[in-house]
């Protein structure tokens, strides 16, 4: 397990794989990492070999670390992980799922919906931050460790990260519209609807991105 100061540095550099601020084939040298973000080299190693595990970094020999490039065949089966695993755990949700928790993804809704129609950079982030907490919201209600460990690894890569961007306001529209049915399901406890509905939403999201 990391001490804070290298969950830190992870953290870090996982979020700027994400966004694309590290792009595919950049060089991650660890000198020069422990440099600027104020660390010695050892946290900065541990990041990068739990970047490894997680896929979004390579090691070349006699060249260190690098940001994997992503195809869209890959993009496309992650989705695939993604349905099967958040779909699952929506269905277990839906009898677990408390009062609380609700009133949070209802609150999630209602503030993505403004950003809908985002066109900055700055909004358009804060959406799919707002959309990221909300599935992460369902899958913890489920109950299961195992499915927060496995979603957490595949739920989001760097051609991931920019979808919204790409797809427009139809297309995020629709997105928060389907949160809405995902939430009904789960209110009234319905298991196979929640399933069924969290199953569509990614799908859906994969036909969309892909299809650009």
């Amino acid at each position: 397990m990391l001490a804070t100061g290298g969950e830190t540095v992870f953290l870090t550099l996982r979020a700027r794989i994400l966004s694309g601020q590290l792009r595919a084939g950049s060089m991650l040298r660890e000198q020069a990492l422990a440099v600027e973000l104020g660390v010695s080299r050892t946290p900065v190693r541990e990041a990068l070999r739990r970047l490894a595990e997680a896929g979004l970094v390579a090691f070349v020999p006699h060249r260190g670390a690098t940001v994997v490039a992503w195809t869209m065949d890959q993009v496309r089966e992650t989705y695939v992980v993604r349905a099967g695993l958040e779909s699952r755990a929506a269905g277990l949700a839906a009898g677990l799922i408390t009062t609380d928790e609700l009133t949070t993804l209802a609150a999630l809704i209602d503030t993505m919906e403004p950003f809908v129609t985002a066109v900055d950079d700055a909004g358009i982030s804060e959406l799919g931050r707002l959309n990221a907490e909300f599935h992460r919201i369902i899958v913890q209600a489920s109950g299961v460790p195992q499915l927060m460990a496995l979603t957490t690894n595949v739920a989001r890569v760097p051609l991931m990260a920019d979808a919204f961007r790409r797809q427009g306001v139809q297309f995020r529209a629709r997105s928060n519209h389907q949160h809405r049915d995902i939430l009904t399901a789960l209110r009234t406890k319905d298991a196979l609807w929640a399933e069924v509905a969290m199953r569509s939403h990614i799908l859906g999201a994969r036909n969309a991105l892909t299809e650009h």
